[in-house]
């Protein structure tokens, strides 16, 4: 009897510390430091969640999209207003992609550049686009389902890159990092903006 037992409490211990650690891992994708910053990111974890959308591809969903901020000091109660907001880089921003099926690198490259492309008619992409080839280096060749894209833009010019929570590119190229949010929020998004900011507009 008492071999039962014992056998029971460890399997209950051994399950405890697997909730526990399964917690852990779903609280938070980047580490903290003891005031709260996410260390990952370099700034403190205190943006908000804007809006989340999905990016499809004819009948597929690609990744989920979504934009963290925080919150205006001043009122933007106008779709137009808040994504000149955005777009000006008046705050610390991030957006994070998580990939909903598998993709190479090379489609993200191309898919990157496109939408850059389509949102910057005319004008001289040469650098851009040798800056997102340097930056795509940095995935691996196959990107597998869950794997996760962060920009992390701290200022108007400083914008960090993670994949998988592996920092990939740092720089202070302000055309790299206006090109990119124009993506998203540029004249011809590739996704429905207003659902990266409906949580700032009801707000």
């Amino acid at each position: 009897m008492s071999k039962v037992i014992l056998i029971r409490v460890l399997n209950f211990l051994v399950m405890a510390c697997f909730s526990l650690t399964v917690l852990a891992e779903t609280e938070s994708k980047y580490p903290q430091n003891d005031v709260g910053e996410t260390t990952a990111m370099g700034i403190p974890d205190t943006l908000m969640l804007s809006g989340t959308t999905v990016k499809k591809r004819f009948f597929f969903s690609v990744y989920k999209l979504s934009h963290f901020m925080e919150k205006p000091e001043v009122n933007l109660a106008s779709k137009d207003a808040l994504i000149t907001f955005i777009l000006n880089a008046n705050t610390p921003q991030r957006i994070e992609l998580e990939f909903l099926r598998d993709v190479s690198r090379e489609q993200i490259e191309e898919a990157l550049i496109q939408g850059i492309e389509q949102n910057n008619f005319g004008s001289d992409l040469s650098k851009i686009k040798k800056d997102i080839a340097r930056l795509s280096s940095g995935f691996q060749d196959e990107v597998k389902k869950h794997s996760t894209l962060t920009l992390s833009r701290l200022s108007t010019e400083e914008l960090r890159v993670f994949f998988n929570n592996t920092l990939v590119v740092e720089t202070e190229s302000k055309a790299l990092a206006d090109a990119l949010w124009s993506i998203w929020f540029g004249k011809d998004p590739i996704v429905n903006t207003e659902d990266l900011i409906q949580n700032v507009l009801t707000n």
